[in-house]
């Protein structure tokens, strides 16, 4: 399954809650899957509506972005708890340590493989 990989994010790409997100998990030199469900909710094609029905019945979360370390949901960016807040408890950096999305410090560039649904 596609949220098995080591750090997937799910977003919008006009949506500036996921452009944050993005940047945030950047910013930590994490290796991410971006998931593009399409430019915003009311632009999304049937097979992207399906994606974000599924989430939504997943999670219990209906908004972008959803991110997922080591298949496992931690929200959004500030929502269920979010990465943002894990990243402001300090909790962020082992997490993505742990499901081997980030490098060591020194050879750590970070990086994103783009798949639009």
């Amino acid at each position: 399954d596609d949220i098995k990989a080591p750090c997937v994010i799910y977003t919008y790409g006009l949506s500036p809650f996921s452009t944050e997100a993005v940047a945030l998990l950047e910013s930590k030199g994490a290796k991410f899957e971006v998931k593009e469900l399409g430019p915003e909710w009311f632009l999304l094609g049937p097979q992207a509506s399906v994606k974000r029905a599924e989430l939504e019945a997943m999670t219990g979360q209906s908004s972008l972005p959803h991110v997922f370390i080591g298949g496992e949901h931690v929200g959004g960016l500030a929502t269920g708890p979010g990465i943002a807040t894990l990243d402001e408890d300090g909790e962020l950096d082992a997490l993505l340590a742990s499901a081997g999305a980030t490098q060591s410090a020194a050879t750590s560039g970070g990086g994103k493989l783009f798949g639009i649904f």
